[in-house]
C-alpha cells in the first residue's frame, strides 16, 4: 500500500519524462532519503546498505517513449535499531510504495562502517599489545584489512556483525602493507558496537624488512630507472566517434543499450539489441555480475576462512574507480558518472565512473583468391563498455565489447596486488608460494557469476548443449574419423546445472522458440565458456554451502526480478544455500519461455613471483557469438578501409 507523504514531490525529482532506466542523480538520491524521513520510517540511526534505481517490469520500459512520464523509483535497504527494512520509494509522488521487514538477515557492511572498524581495531589495547610483541609501538603505522567472516559458528560471532581484522605493518604512510603482513594476529569486531570480541594471536614470524613499493620513485631508487625506449602510441580519430550516447542510452553501429552502474552489480547493461535492416532485434534484456567469490585454499588460521563475495557483502558500485585517459582508457572516450549512496546516508558522485570509446581489432575478415589475384580485406572493431572497482587488495575491471560482426565478449580483468602472509624457512608451502623474503600468498581462486536475462529475438528462448563426439569405427564411420556435434535441450533447471567440458567442445545455444533463419533453423545465439574450473572446496564447506553458484558453470532459470543475484540479496553471514542452489531447487521448465541464463567462470590464482609486489593484469571472461542469428556475416558491409580494394 503506498503512502502519500508530500503534497509536492520533492525537489530535485521533477523529471518526468526521464528514462525509466536513467541512472540515478544526486537530486534524486537526496529526494528519496527525504520521502523516508518525512514518512516517519527512519530516524537518525538508519543506516543505508542498498540504493538503487526500482526497475520497472519489462513491458513497461519497452512501451516508454520520449515524452512519456515516468514514475522515478528507487529501492533502498534500510538497517535501523538491528532490523533491515526494503524500502520503494517513489522521488515523482513523494510516496514510500512499500515498506517490507526482513527478519533474521544480516545487512553488507557499508564503507563508513569499514573506516570505523579499522579505528577501532587500532584503539584496542589487546591488539597494541599483540603489536608490541611484534616490535610495532605505534598502531597508526598498522593497515588493518576487515574482511567478512562466512558462517562459521563460533559462539561469540552469533547474532552479530562481524568482520575479522587482519594487519599489515606500513613504516610509512605511503609503503605497501602487503610487504610486511603481520601474521599470526587477527581482531575479530562487531560492526554495529565496534566491540573487539577477541584478539587471536596464534604465532608470530619475522617482519619482513624487504619494501614491495612499486611507484616511480621507489622502483627508480631500488632497481634503477624507467625504460626510455617506449615510444608513444597515439589514437586518434580525427572525425570523431562512431558511437552516440543520449543520456545513458548508447548506440554503435547496428547495436544499442542502456547503461547502469548499479551500487551492488556495478556495470549493468539493458536492453542489448541489434538493428538488423531497419529491424530492432533483442538479443539481452539484462546483463549483469550476479556475484562474485573469492575463496582461499590455506588452511593458515588468518586465511581458511576467507571467501568474500564481493559483490553481495560490500556492494561492487561503491567501489567504482574514477576512470583517467590515458591511463584506465585510451583513445577517443566518452564518459559516464555514477551516483552513490553511502551507508551514512552521504550522496557521492564519481565522476568518469564508466569509460565509453572504440578499438580496432585487426582483421574482420580476409580472403586471396589466388585465380582472380583479388583480396578482399576489412577491418574489425570493437566498442568497449568498461568500469574499474578497487575491492580491498586487488583491482578488477569488467568489459564487455561488441564487435561488428554480432559478436559478445565479457572480460574481466584482475589486477592490484596479492593479500599476502609471513614466511619463514621450513614453513609448510603446500597452500601458498613464496613470492618476496619472509612473505608467501596463499593459493585462493576468483569465481564470477553473470546473469544474463536473454530475449534473443524475444523473450521465448531455449537452451540446447552441444557436445562434439566422436562415431565409433564402424560401416558408417569405416576409417575411424569421423565426429559430430549432438545437441540436447536443457528442460528443467535441474537438467541445466552444468559444467564446462573442454573434451567435447561443449558449449550452450541460446536459440529462440518464434523465430527462424532463411535456412529453416531457430535463431540463436552461443554461449561459449572459458577454460574455467568451479570451487575447489567441498560441496559442505561454508564457502560453497554460502556460494553455491559456484557450484555448476552454467545454470537456467525461469526470469524472475526477485531472483538477481547469485548467493542471495543478503549474502552476508548466514545465507547458507541460498541464491542460484535455492532459485532452481524447484526444477521448473525452461523451455520456450523467458529464461535467465546464469555463467559462472573464474581462475585459480596459483602466485608466482612476478606477480609481486603488484599483480600483471590476469584476463577471465566468456563469448556469446551469433549462431544463425543472421542469415550471412553481418560484416560484408563493412566498407575497405583504404580507398577501393586491398590487394
Amino acid at each position: 500500500m503506498a503512502e502519500t507523504l508530500l503534497e509536492t514531490p520533492v525537489e530535485g525529482a521533477d523529471a518526468p519524462s526521464v528514462h525509466p532506466l536513467s541512472m540515478m542523480t544526486e537530486a534524486e538520491a537526496h529526494a528519496a532519503i527525504e520521502v523516508l524521513r518525512r514518512s516517519g520510517r527512519i530516524g537518525d540511526g538508519a543506516r543505508f546498505h542498498g540504493f538503487c534505481i526500482a526497475e520497472p517490469p519489462k513491458a513497461e520500459v519497452a512501451a516508454w517513449t520520449p515524452g512519456t512520464s515516468t514514475d522515478r523509483r528507487f529501492e533502498v535497504v534500510v538497517h535501523e535499531n538491528g532490523e533491515v527494512h526494503v524500502a520503494v520509494v517513489s522521488v515523482t509522488r513523494g510516496e514510500v510504495d512499500s515498506w517490507t521487514h526482513h527478519p533474521s538477515v544480516v545487512p553488507r557492511v557499508g564503507m563508513a562502517e569499514l573506516f570505523a572498524v579499522m579505528d577501532a581495531c587500532r584503539k584496542d589495547p589487546g591488539f597494541a599489545a599483540a603489536l608490541a610483541k611484534r616490535g610495532i609501538a605505534d598502531p597508526s603505522q598498522v593497515q588493518i584489512d576487515p574482511w567478512p567472516t562466512g558462517d562459521y559458528d563460533f559462539d561469540f560471532e552469533i547474532g552479530r556483525r562481524v568482520q575479522r581484522c587482519i594487519a599489515f605493518w606500513r613504516p610509512n604512510p605511503t609503503d605497501n602493507g602487503y610487504a610486511y603482513p603481520l601474521d599470526g594476529l587477527m581482531v575479530h569486531i562487531d560492526v554495529d558496537t565496534l566491540e573487539v570480541l577477541q584478539v587471536t594471536d596464534f604465532d608470530q614470524w619475522p617482519v619482513a624488512s624487504e619494501r614491495g613499493n612499486y611507484d616511480v620513485d621507489a622502483v627508480t631508487e631500488d632497481f634503477g630507472p624507467m625504460r626510455t625506449d617506449l615510444r608513444p602510441i597515439e589514437i586518434t580519430q580525427p572525425e570523431g566517434t562512431s558511437f552516440t550516447l543520449d543520456d545513458n542510452e548508447l548506440r554503435w553501429q547496428k547495436w544499442s543499450m542502456r547503461v547502469v552502474m548499479d551500487d551492488t552489480e556495478g556495470l549493468v547493461l539493458h536492453r542489448i539489441a541489434y538493428d538488423d535492416g531497419g529491424r530492432v532485434r533483442p538479443i539481452i534484456d539484462r546483463a549483469s555480475l550476479a556475484e562474485m567469490v573469492v575463496p582461499y585454499g590455506d588452511t593458515r588460521p588468518s586465511q581458511t576462512f576467507k571467501h568474500a563475495l564481493d559483490s553481495g557483502e560490500f556492494g561492487l558500485g561503491l567501489m567504482n574507480n574514477s576512470l583517467q585517459l590515458g591511463c584506465d582508457c585510451l583513445g577517443e572516450i566518452a564518459y559516464l558518472d555514477s551516483v552513490q549512496v553511502f551507508d551514512d546516508g552521504s550522496v557521492v558522485t564519481t565522476p568518469n565512473a564508466i569509460c565509453i570509446h572504440e578499438e580496432d581489432f585487426g582483421i574482420g575478415w580476409k580472403h586471396f583468391d589466388w585465380h582472380a589475384d583479388t583480396t578482399e580485406v576489412r577491418r574489425s572493431r570493437r566498442l568497449v563498455v568498461s568500469a574499474i572497482h578497487t575491492v580491498g587488495n586487488y583491482e578488477y575491471g569488467f568489459f564487455w565489447y561488441f564487435y561488428l560482426d554480432g559478436t559478445i565478449r565479457y572480460e574481466v580483468k584482475l589486477t592490484g596486488i596479492l593479500t599476502t602472509r609471513s614466511h619463514r624457512d621450513g614453513d609448510d608451502l603446500t597452500f601458498a608460494r613464496q613470492v618476496a623474503p619472509h612473505v608467501s600468498a596463499p593459493i585462493h581462486q576468483h569465481i564470477f557469476c553473470v546473469r544474463l536475462d536473454m530475449a534473443v529475438d524475444g523473450n521465448a528462448n531455449s537452451v540446447v548443449e552441444v557436445n562434439t563426439e566422436a562415431l565409433p569405427p564402424g560401416p558408417d564411420n569405416p576409417y575411424g574419423t569421423a565426429f559430430a556435434a549432438r545437441e540436447t535441450v536443457l528442460e528443467s533447471e535441474l537438467a541445466a546445472r552444468r559444467n564446462t567440458n573442454s573434451a567435447s567442445s561443449r558449449y550452450w545455444k541460446i536459440q529462440s522458440a518464434d523465430h527462424i533463419n532463411r535456412l529453416g533453423h531457430p535463431t540463436a545465439y552461443r554461449l561459449l565458456p572459458p577454460p574455467t574450473t568451479t570451487m575447489f572446496a567441498a560441496h559442505d564447506s561454508p564457502h560453497s554451502e554460502r556460494a553455491t553458484f559456484a557450484r555448476h558453470n552454467l545454470w537456467v532459470s525461469p526470469t524472475r526480478p526477485d531472483e538477481r543475484y547469485g548467493a542471495g540479496r543478503f549474502p552476508t553471514q548466514r545465507n547458507a544455500g541460498d541464491g542460484l542452489e535455492r532459485y532452481t531447487a524447484g526444477d521448473r521448465p525452461v523451455v520456450d519461455t523467458d529464461i535467465t541464463v546464469w555463467h559462472t567462470f573464474g581462475i585459480t590464482h596459483d602466485a608466482r613471483p612476478e606477480d609481486f609486489p603488484v599483480m600483471p593484469t590476469e584476463y577471465a571472461g566468456f563469448g556469446l557469438v551469433p549462431d544463425g542469428f543472421f542469415d550471412r556475416n553481418p560484416m560484408l558491409d563493412v566498407p575497405p578501409s583504404s580507398n577501393g580494394h586491398c590487394a
